[in-house]
């Protein structure tokens, strides 16, 4: 099979977030299905970062059906390597990192770098079979859902994709069903992870203006779990800032790298839409909730805080032309050899 499409994701068998497993195996299950149905060759690149000794690799964990047009495979980082990052005993996956091993070694001409609890709705997966551009990046907006994974039997994919929207992650923001519920706001402190070269720090209220003003309004809600490119174009901006921090915002950057590089901003409108399985409270990112960020000072887990990544933001937007590398050469552990297993199927 030669693939169209590279879907990268990375992840770990340690429970996180709660049904860990459960909303792999449907990411999993609805790739597969999508690909076949739909005829689109696409090969899923699963990045397995710092498996833990005491549960089965992924590749043993998974049910896996390959097909004439489904061909996945997953790579191991190594807990050894991933002990010679800073902070890694208080963030035990380095998500961006892991999608630039993906990314990296990547075949398609095409690149998703998406998460492994998303599903795609069939219009979305429709659109891929033709309508990508090379010059393009393309975003969708999420829309959350509620899946019930503790039972005895998982629902299909197709029957999480028909459950009741909890909240939607449009170009301008936050939407809910049934009217916006209150937000717990963190308060503004300091920069968490500060970035060279320093600049000078303005206030909330000047700085958010100023954004309004000479920053373009880019999809950036929800977009680690799907920004899609053309491989020439995640190879030319480097991937994903590879800093040994929690992943808040980086994938932001990455939008603003390719709208600086002159690439084509393409927000396809629903029901082109990725489908987000909800995970537990603090354990990712929810707008009903601090505990995410108190879990990361509580542990000394840097991440990038909005200001430090509005102003990183206006350098790259009017630094001149250009993708504005963040990464060396070596991005995407690229001088490391992996072990990549490709996993047989259930039934033979």
């Amino acid at each position: 099979m030669t693939p169209l499409l590279s879907v990268v994701a990375t992840s770990r068998n340690d429970a996180h977030g709660g049904h860990l497993l459960a909303r792999m195996q449907l990411f999993v299950e609805g790739l597969a299905e999508q690909a076949e149905r739909f005829r689109l060759p696409v090969e899923l690149i699963l990045v397995e970062w710092n498996p833990p000794a005491d549960h089965p690799p992924l590749v043993e964990a998974l049910d896996w059906e390959p097909s004439e047009h489904f061909q996945p495979s997953v790579i191991t980082v190594p807990p050894e390597l991933h002990r010679t990052f800073p902070h890694a005993d208080g963030l035990p996956l380095f998500q961006m990192i892991g999608k630039n091993v993906g990314i990296r070694r990547s075949t398609a001409p095409f690149v998703l770098a998406t998460n492994i609890d998303i599903l795609f709705s069939d219009e979305l997966f429709s659109f891929l079979q033709t309508g990508l551009k090379p010059n393009a990046m393309y975003r969708v907006d999420r829309h959350d859902v509620l899946a019930e994974l503790g039972g005895p039997n998982l629902p299909s994919p197709a029957e999480c994709r028909a459950l009741p929207v909890l909240r939607e992650h449009r170009l301008d923001g936050l939407h809910y069903p049934n009217g916006r519920p209150p937000v717990v706001r963190r308060p503004h402190g300091r920069d968490r992870l500060a970035i060279k070269p320093a600049v000078k720090e303005l206030t909330r209220k000047t700085a958010a203006a100023w954004d309004r003003l000479r920053l373009p309004k880019l999809h950036t809600s929800g977009c680690g779990d799907f920004t899609l490119t053309s491989r020439e174009i995640w190879f030319a901006m480097h991937g994903y800032p590879e800093w040994p921090a929690y992943s808040w915002h980086m994938d932001g950057v990455a939008l603003f790298q390719a709208y600086a590089g002159g690439t084509d901003m393409v927000n396809l409108p629903p029901p082109m839409v990725a489908y987000h399985l909800e995970h537990g409270e603090g354990s990712g990112w929810t707008p009903e909730s601090n505990r995410l960020f108190d879990r990361l000072d509580e542990a000394g887990v840097p991440y990038l805080s909005t200001r430090a990544y509005r102003s990183l933001a206006r350098r790259m937007v009017h630094g001149g032309r250009g993708f504005h590398p963040i990464n060396g050469d070596d991005w995407g552990l690229a001088s490391h050899d992996f072990e990549t297993a490709v996993p047989k199927p259930v039934r033979p």
